[in-house]
């Protein structure tokens, strides 16, 4: 493959598609991570705090309304046309499996109930879909837990919710604005 330095956003965007499918087409696991930096160049309008330091907390609730909620607990998202697809690579029946959905996106997806997401996907356009948002997900999720670690010893995660002090001390040692917060609890007790 003949690699060339990008000179407009669309060369990002399609070096960013032209990545992944290349990935995608090989027969070894793709690790999200070999995908964070062409992602981040690609300056999506969708993620346009992808390079920075401080968490993008709206690409991060975008991604979180379409994932199921397992996603914190999945390391692998197997991606199949049909039950036999998923059959033949030796992950037996995922129809068997719990259905999960997302809050903003009805995909079939059934999660194992322990580290694996299988997700049906019936066109390009779905994997398109899946692997933006699985990579903006990585990227925030990475940058919180970043912050999460560097929060004070006497920061009690169980007492955060018992006011809105709590809350609002939170959201200023992980550098992000008090509704955001307040969205993503929304967000996690919906789910």
């Amino acid at each position: 493959m003949e690699r060339t330095v990008p000179t407009t956003e669309s060369e990002e965007v399609e070096l960013y598609l032209r990545t992944y499918y290349s990935l995608l087409r090989s027969t070894a696991d793709v690790q999200i991570r070999t995908l964070e930096e062409v992602h981040a160049s690609m300056n999506s309008l969708l993620h346009p705090g992808a390079r920075n330091d401080d968490p993008d907390m709206s690409a991060f609730i975008y991604s979180m309304l379409r994932l199921p909620p397992c996603t914190p607990d999945v390391d692998l998202v197997v991606l199949g046309q049909s039950e036999d697809v998923f059959l033949h690579a030796g992950f037996g029946d995922v129809c068997g499996w719990q259905e999960v959905s997302a809050i903003a996106r009805r995909r079939r997806c059934y999660f194992d109930g322990e580290h694996t997401l299988a997700c049906f996907i019936a066109s390009r356009s779905d994997i398109d879909d899946i692997v933006p948002t699985l990579t903006a997900y990585q990227i925030e999720w990475n940058k919180l837990h970043y912050l999460f670690r560097r929060l004070p010893k006497s920061m009690s995660l169980s007492e955060i919710g018992q006011d809105m002090r709590g809350f609002s001390d939170l959201a200023k040692h992980l550098e992000i604005p008090s509704e955001d917060i307040d969205r993503l609890y929304a967000i996690w007790d919906e789910a």
